[in-house]
């Protein structure tokens, strides 16, 4: 990945703002003891959320764990993957991944890993675009819009066991932050996924308050749905 798309994630991980899903996972933070930023990048994000402690951090990028060392030295950052993330069973109060989760091979596991570091009554949070929602799709998709609207409702109306996120077929550039996108997240499945895990959610939401007002008229049909809004955002209790 090239200096620019670390110069784009840094940007955006610094301003947390109003965005409510940032502003409650900074004060899960200030209670927190130790914390795991699961797909780190290069740590502009963890130093942010963790400014006065000691957090980890997680990416398979050596290039931005080098650059997360040398910019902030109070904290530890290795290189692994979401899907086995080299760590030892419930060790941290707050387990959290943030606009990463979309970008791995396997959900299900990278999922299951962070449930597996999180103690018991500590918190898990997932933070991540809602490409998966019937009236979205990521970037680099090719889909037709009306056929994923169809087929969106009918999985919505017919859940199928699991996680069922769609792959997508990433570009190679990166000229765009999510120009490697691999999966469409959604807030409906991921909900029925968590709970087969001894979890308790506490907080989910797709975040309509941040998207910008509709710039056409049908488009006010979907803020009728909860779970189609832009962003997914989940908070869980691990029991």
């Amino acid at each position: 990945m090239t200096s620019r798309y670390y110069r784009i994630a840094r940007e955006s991980s610094i301003k947390i703002g109003r965005h409510p899903g940032l502003v409650y996972l900074k004060n899960l933070c200030q209670t927190a003891v130790t914390v795991l930023d699961v797909g780190c990048g290069e740590g502009s994000r963890l130093n942010t959320l963790f400014p006065r402690k000691s957090g980890v951090g997680i990416d398979s990028n050596p290039v931005a764990i080098q650059l997360a060392a040398r910019q902030y030295p109070r904290h530890q950052f290795r290189v692994g993957i979401g899907e086995h993330l080299p760590l030892a069973d419930n060790s941290f109060d707050l387990v959290y991944t943030a606009f990463a989760i979309e970008h791995c091979q396997r959900p299900e596991v990278f999922i299951s890993e962070m449930i597996r570091v999180c103690r018991p009554g500590g918190h898990l949070v997932i933070l991540c675009p809602n490409y998966g929602a019937p009236s979205r799709r990521s970037p680099v998709s090719v889909q037709n819009p009306v056929v994923k609207l169809i087929r969106g409702i009918l999985s919505d109306i017919f859940p199928r066991p699991g996680l069922n996120w769609q792959p997508v077929i990433p570009r190679k550039s990166y000229d765009r932050i999510d120009d490697d996108t691999t999966f469409e997240p959604y807030i409906r499945s991921l909900i029925r996924f968590l709970k087969t895990f001894p979890l308790q959610i506490e907080k989910a939401g797709s975040l309509w308050e941040i998207e910008p007002k509709p710039d056409k008229l049908y488009k006010y049909f979907f803020k009728v749905f909860k779970y189609w809004g832009p962003q997914i955002f989940i908070c869980a209790r691990k029991i």
